[in-house]
């Protein structure tokens, strides 16, 4: 009995940990008007997670958050004008083609499926990478993809499990609240420490 009030205890711990940083993710998008303030907060949330994945489990979460959120604030949402702006890019790409009546141009398909791909599972590693790394912001998306290429089984299990948890979410829209940020993040920050642990011995990250 004391095995499992111990158990239900540190599973009650974390839950309770991922629904505070989620609630607070919702919170400070919304502070920020929603674009300018998503990827700010989402940055925040990140860093939060980092230092929990990292073993840090006692950091003021509101405090950390907050610091975050002004500190990167600016860097963050150049980093996701950046992002939108591609994903912007790819999706017309892939409208165009599709609207294309030449057989012969449907072949484009092929390649623009795939950096739409590459881009897809760069991004799985985009923030991770800029709350782990003290890195220019230009190295950012450089550095997620190299550690993306060089660990398939941690990209695979991001994507999968993601997609997962992305399930649970539209089945159950009564989590989105309170874990429907924070859970994923777990999950990726969790899987890209053991990449980064794994790049390090592989290859340099560049500065």
């Amino acid at each position: 009995m004391e095995g499992m009030m111990k158990s239900f205890y540190t599973i009650s711990l974390w839950l309770a940990r991922l629904m505070y940083v989620n609630i607070l993710w919702i919170l400070f998008t919304i502070v920020g008007l929603g674009v300018v303030g998503f990827y700010p907060s989402t940055t925040a949330m990140f860093a939060v997670i980092r230092k929990w994945v990292l073993g840090d489990r006692d950091i003021p979460v509101f405090k950390t958050f907050w610091s975050n959120y002004k500190r990167e604030f600016v860097k963050s949402n150049i980093l996701g004008i950046f992002i939108s702006i591609f994903a912007f890019i790819m999706y017309s790409s892939l409208n165009i083609i599709s609207s294309v009546t030449i057989p012969s141009l449907k072949v484009l398909y092929i390649p623009n499926g795939l950096v739409t791909l590459l881009f897809l599972l760069t991004v799985l590693y985009i923030f991770p990478v800029f709350v782990h790394y003290d890195v220019k912001l230009t190295k950012v998306a450089k550095n997620a993809f190299i550690i993306m290429t060089i660990n398939p089984i941690s990209t695979f299990c991001m994507v999968v499990l993601t997609g997962f948890l992305l399930f649970i979410i539209y089945k159950i829209p009564g989590l989105i609240p309170f874990f429907s940020g924070s859970i994923i993040a777990f999950l990726l920050m969790f899987l890209s420490n053991y990449a980064f642990n794994r790049a390090s011995r592989v290859v340099e990250i560049n500065y």
